[in-house]
């Protein structure tokens, strides 16, 4: 094997996305399962600005009274930085010219590297979860970007942690507090419905402070006792969560448990999954090149991909147990 031409080049390339494919697949991911996917999206990053509106109705109390004319509200800014991640490899030309099955090679490395990018894709999503309580925020947060700067910095849109405390609340535009976290948790029927409760009861209000509804779908957990448990309290007609085996289940086919590799909190998690309000941003699928090297008459291969998140509300996701710094 003297060198390789164009077509023989372009021919491992195509192999090489197939495996590379392969390999992402392997596994059943979870966070396009927690957030909403979104593809086609341009640019280095992306924004989006909320409009409050001009508010309530106004009950008329005579015949032909004028409607009242306001300006709409501009609420908060959400932005989302798309960061590109890559991998690559040198392969000398004695190396290329020696290995008898160069496309085996190739494939297995390719093959490798869509574990990557699953591994990428779940570990992202995850973080905002485990640092969600992070008082001082994360980067996963922080959607500065090209001409846009991000004012919460590493914190939600709004300066607060995602997963905030009741001794630290968060206000909404209209001036009122909320929390969406609780610290000292375990998973326990009764803390179960603690955590539901402040979902679907206490923060269900928009920016105005006006009622309206915070649907609750999912429970989500770490892997093993507290997913076996989250199990047993909301998929067991009778027993469990009042102890008695003859009480029926108010729990029963509430939410659907869902257990995730990537949490490591010890939390759990009462939100919607799939919300439009919390987008993962596909910016680029994975992009894998091959190349001669004219230098040292080698050959390169690498693999890049671009994603971002996309957070436009604090209530979509409540919490548990753990960490307890926010």
């Amino acid at each position: 094997m003297a060198g390789l031409r164009q077509d023989q080049i372009a021919l491992y390339t195509k192999d090489m996305y197939k495996a590379e494919r392969e390999g992402r697949e392997q596994i059943p991911t979870v966070y396009d399962k927690i957030f909403k996917i979104v593809s086609g999206v341009k640019g280095p990053g992306d924004k989006n600005t909320q409009i409050l509106g001009a508010g309530a109705l106004v009950r008329h109390t005579v015949e032909g009274q004028d409607v009242n004319f306001k300006t709409p509200i501009q609420g908060w800014e959400y932005l989302v930085k798309y960061h590109t991640y890559s991998d690559g490899i040198a392969l000398t030309k004695e190396a290329v010219e020696d290995t008898v099955k160069l496309g085996n090679l190739l494939k297995d490395l390719a093959n490798t590297w869509g574990i990557s990018v699953r591994v990428e894709k779940e570990s992202m999503a995850a973080r905002v979860f485990n640092e969600g309580g992070t008082l001082s925020g994360d980067w996963v947060f922080n959607g500065t970007h090209t001409n846009n700067t991000d004012s919460s910095g590493d914190l939600m849109y709004d300066s607060a942690p995602q997963f905030n405390l009741s001794n630290n609340t968060r206000a909404t535009k209209n001036g009122g507090t909320y929390y969406t976290s609780i610290a000292g948790l375990t998973l326990t029927p009764a803390h179960f419905e603690t955590v539901y409760n402040l979902h679907t009861t206490t923060n269900n209000r928009d920016e105005r402070d006006r009622v309206v509804s915070n649907p609750a779908d999912t429970i989500l957990v770490e892997p093993g006792s507290n997913f076996f448990l989250a199990e047993r309290i909301v998929d067991t007609g009778r027993g469990l969560p009042f102890s008695d085996l003859n009480d029926k289940n108010p729990y029963y086919k509430m939410l659907k448990p869902l257990a995730w590799d990537y949490l490591d909190d010890s939390a759990f998690y009462i939100g919607k999954a799939q919300s439009p309000a919390w987008q993962f941003h596909q910016r680029q699928k994975p992009e894998i090149r091959m190349f001669r090297d004219e230098k040292n008459l080698g050959y390169k291969a690498s693999i890049n991909l671009r994603q971002g998140i996309l957070l436009k509300d604090f209530r979509i996701w409540s919490r548990g147990g753990g960490s307890s710094d926010a």
